[in-house]
């Protein structure tokens, strides 16, 4: 088949489904706590602070304040681009697909994409606050990650095999 034949080609609409929009609100949310903390905190830091941290906490290294909103600028980077293709895919999603799996995988993108955020906004609270982050938000972010893969690699596989 041609490029400009696959271009042609009737195309679905994938609505979103309730549980589609309780990913994307609280992934918004999400992002919206980690732009609440920048606006709330960074004018009251001083033009030097600490951006890295021993494990005793102590202090190993300095910089400009406006390193921490990184933080903040990266989750609002990933949450847009994230939006945009999940908005994308829906809109132009091929007719002899399997539905119910492209469903799951977009519901799974955006649960994955709400971890993200909240785990950036962790790290922009513990940034502002001019504090070391623990470890363990980063060790529940990978957990939350690896259950959410086999949780939707199982529900894809009961999705096929109900189709077939």
């Amino acid at each position: 088949m041609s490029e400009l034949q696959f271009m042609r080609r009737r195309k679905l609409i994938l609505k979103f489904t309730p549980r589609s929009v309780v990913l994307e609100v609280l992934a918004f949310l999400a992002l919206l706590a980690s732009l609440l903390f920048a606006e709330r905190l960074y004018p009251g830091l001083a033009p030097v602070v600490p951006t890295k941290f021993a494990a005793d906490g102590s202090v190993l290294a300095t910089g400009v304040k406006e390193l921490t909103l990184l933080h903040p600028i990266l989750a609002v980077f990933v949450y847009v681009i994230l939006f945009c293709v999940n908005i994308i895919i829906r809109q132009s999603c091929p007719p002899d697909r399997p539905l119910p799996v492209l469903t799951l995988v977009l519901d799974a993108i955006a649960a994955a994409k709400t971890l993200f955020l909240a785990w950036q906004a962790a790290l922009t609270w513990y940034a502002l606050r001019l504090r070391p982050a623990p470890g363990w938000p980063l060790w529940v972010f990978l957990a939350a990650l690896a259950v959410l893969a086999a949780v939707t690699a199982l529900l894809i596989r009961a999705a096929r095999a109900a189709k077939t």
